[in-house]
């Protein structure tokens, strides 16, 4: 009998890793890495290669690859490197719309990085003109001559009527110039937004395609039949013929592997997700279950691109110290690997043998004077964070980032001799400023989610996440949580993501009809791409101030680990997972349960006004069987329902729960929970729109199936 087994890839800039998981317990079999390649004409495909290669070798001949995935940072890359083809993009228009429409099309040099430029040419045809066709041939054939590698064919209300585009990348392909179409992009109006993110798509698809050709023709060699995918920067994973058409969409995939794998793994539904490396830092909102989103910049440019809201920062576990020489200490920027040093921690035992002395660097130009350790035979090592932690016991023996304990005590007790204190007391100063570093942005993700009255949990992962995630938590009093495997956390997170799509239409009072077929252009849309009908959920937000409707699908290509999903740990080990999440709760106490989920209300006792004012606060919490976290709703109503009498009852509870005021009826944000369905109804404006998708999401509930409404107290 074959097993089946996951396999996901992570490409980073200087190591590739690929892990092979089991389908049904998620248990990593086995892990490779191999150096990332940059200068073999295969590109980064070289390393995914290799590295599968190495892993499949060492596969029993029983293990089927049910699922292969793999991040990259190659269209990353290739932007920040300005690696990139120039552009024609070719547009179309007419009658006086048409002067608008060329002005937003000429999207010119694109700034990419300093001295870093994406080159692109418009060439504007009417495509009413009576020799289009000739036109249409003779500017393509120029763009050709003039050295642009690829087409955008961008016309104003392509949205709506993609045909004229259609024409144009189907003539561009007849000539071998590979070419997209702004319709493809996004379906938002906006036409110049949509146009450069277009351009920024076109530069990089002669690159990304060749790069997909070969890692595809390499999978077939070796009888791979699993679809090959490909990590998205919205945490979901595409299709290698959705890569051809549409590689930006691959940019920041690898924070968004890692978050993918927090998302699984780690039981909390509201988080700082941190994935920390060696130079910097990944940090991420977790809210819900789900990643923030945002609209990336490139060039600090607003694009139609949609990625996790990830901020980095250069802290991390290998950053070195620096003193100005008045005591005042400094971590950061700049890595100890980076600066060509060893850590601490993991040097030979040598390195730090005999009288260590004290010697400033700089090892890049323009770095401060960063303070290393050198031994009697000249020998150089560089006290990290990770040495500070190791030394404080944040780090314990048998963790990843364990090390040589006595040689970073020598170490930090040198530098003590300079700098003056104990060894403990510059090691705390050390992760002090570290954690200072990180704080700000951490408080900032929390106020503009304004999430400061929630249950938060740290979540860390990455190689370097022992030496920052514990003593950040401790400085901001929150419980953590390091992910196993945390330095191979972005490969696990590519083996175990789902198919995913978002749908955007610009739609003014959008009817149940529009968000009907919205919604089930997104269900379409990634079942095309290889998910699991069965598997598809979709999000309908609505956001009455911008008329816009967003649908996001995702789904399973192999619905992942079912078996393992659905296990459950038992009541005791669900209620310790609540009071770990949420210690200054009591009172957890069960109020039913789905066929999947769990539902629990908690309560604490806040005192206002020096004691005077005693007020009780109240949270709803939904678990899954594991005892992992998916919602928490402070202050929430809870109303039980079936699926016989859902709608009626729905249609109740937003009469019971809606307010009223100078902006007419305000409806309550709502989250509906039926079998194995937790859906999200927060973001929608009317009642009829609730009730419409409530209606699809859960049309197959049995008449008897328990259902639970959950109120979002209004704000």
């Amino acid at each position: 009998m074959s097993l089946g087994i996951r396999v996901g890839i992570d490409v980073g800039g200087t190591f590739t890793h690929a892990v092979a998981l089991d389908n049904t317990t998620l248990e990593i079999l086995d892990h490779e890495v191999t150096p990332t390649s940059h200068g073999a004409p295969e590109g980064v495909a070289r390393g995914i290669l290799d590295a599968f290669a190495a892993l499949q070798a060492r596969l029993s001949p029983e293990h089927r690859i049910v699922f292969l995935a793999h991040s990259t940072t190659q269209a990353t890359n290739a932007l920040l490197e300005g690696d990139v083809a120039q552009v024609g993009i070719l547009g179309l228009g007419s009658g006086l719309e048409a002067l608008k429409a060329r002005a937003d099309m000429a999207v010119g040099n694109v700034e990419l990085s300093p001295g870093k430029l994406l080159r692109s040419r418009l060439e504007f045809l009417n495509p009413g003109s009576p020799d289009f066709h000739e036109e249409l041939d003779r500017a393509l054939k120029g763009f050709l001559e003039g050295g642009e590698g690829a087409v955008v064919a961008a016309e104003g209300f392509s949205v709506d009527d993609p045909s004229g585009e259609l024409r144009v990348m189907e003539r561009s392909a007849a000539l071998n110039l590979p070419a997209c179409g702004t319709h493809e992009i996004s379906g938002l109006y906006g036409l110049r937004v949509r146009t450069r993110t277009a351009v920024l798509n076109a530069s990089i698809l002669p690159k990304m395609i060749g790069t997909a050709e070969r890692t595809s023709q390499a999978m077939r060699a070796r009888e791979v039949t699993a679809p090959l995918m490909v990590m998205r920067s919205d945490g979901g994973v595409m299709s290698l013929e959705e890569v051809r058409r549409r590689p930006v969409m691959t940019l920041l995939s690898g924070p968004a592997a890692g978050i993918a794998a927090a998302l699984m793994f780690l039981k909390a539904s509201d988080a700082l997700f941190l994935e920390v490396g060696g130079t910097s830092t990944d940090i991420c909102l977790v809210r819900d279950g789900r990643a923030a989103v945002r609209s990336a910049t490139v060039g600090g440019h607003p694009t139609c691109l949609r990625t996790l809201d990830s901020r980095t920062l250069g802290i991390a576990g290998g950053s070195m110290v620096s003193s100005d020489g008045r005591g005042t200490l400094e971590v950061g920027p700049r890595s100890a690997h980076l600066a060509g040093f060893a850590y601490c921690s993991f040097a030979p035992p040598e390195a730090l043998e005999g009288e260590l002395r004290v010697v400033e660097v700089r090892p890049f130009e323009g770095d401060p004077a960063y303070l290393v350790m050198e031994n009697p035979s000249g020998m150089r090592t560089a006290p990290t964070t990770t040495c500070a932690a190791n030394l404080l016991g944040y780090i314990r023996p048998g963790d990843y980032s364990a090390g040589n304990l006595e040689g970073v005590r020598r170490a930090f007790e040198a530098l003590a001799r300079h700098l003056g204190g104990s060894a403990e007391e510059l090691a705390r100063r050390v992760l002090e400023r570290a954690a200072d570093g990180l704080l700000p942005t951490c408080r900032q993700l929390l106020i503009e989610a304004g999430m400061q009255d929630r249950a938060l949990k740290l979540l860390g992962g990455g190689g370097g996440a022992g030496a920052i995630v514990p003593f950040l938590a401790e400085r901001m009093g929150l419980p953590f949580e390091l992910a196993r495997r945390a330095e191979v956390l972005s490969a696990i997170g590519a083996a175990l993501a789902m198919v995913r799509e978002t749908l955007e239409r610009n739609l003014v009072n959008p009817t149940r009809e529009d968000l009907s077929r919205l919604r089930s252009e997104a269900e379409k849309a990634v079942v095309r791409m290889g998910a699991d009908p069965a598997s598809v959920e979709v999000l309908v937000e609505v956001d009455a101030q911008k008329n816009l409707v967003r649908a996001t699908a995702t789904g399973s290509v192999e619905f992942v680990a079912r078996d393992v999903l659905a296990a459950d740990v038992g009541e005791d080990e669900r209620i310790r997972t609540l009071r770990e999440a949420s210690p200054q709760d009591e009172g957890h106490s069960s109020l039913g349960q789905t066929g999947f989920y769990h539902l629990y209300r908690s309560q604490r006792q806040v005192r206002r006004l020096f004691g005077l004012l005693r007020q009780i606060h109240r949270t709803l919490w939904v678990t899954d069987g594991r005892g992992s976290v998916r919602l928490q709703v402070p202050g929430g109503a809870l109303h039980t329902s079936c699926g016989e009498s859902l709608l009626t009852d729905l249609e109740r509870v937003l009469r019971e729960h809606t307010s009223y005021g100078d902006a007419g009826a305000l409806i309550p944000a709502l989250h509906v929970v039926a079998g194995r369905k937790l859906t999200d109804l927060t973001s929608l404006t009317h009642s009829e729109q609730v009730l419409t998708l409530a209606r699809e999401e859960l049309s197959e509930l049995a008449g008897d199936e328990p259902v639970f409404i959950l109120v979002h107290p209004q704000t």
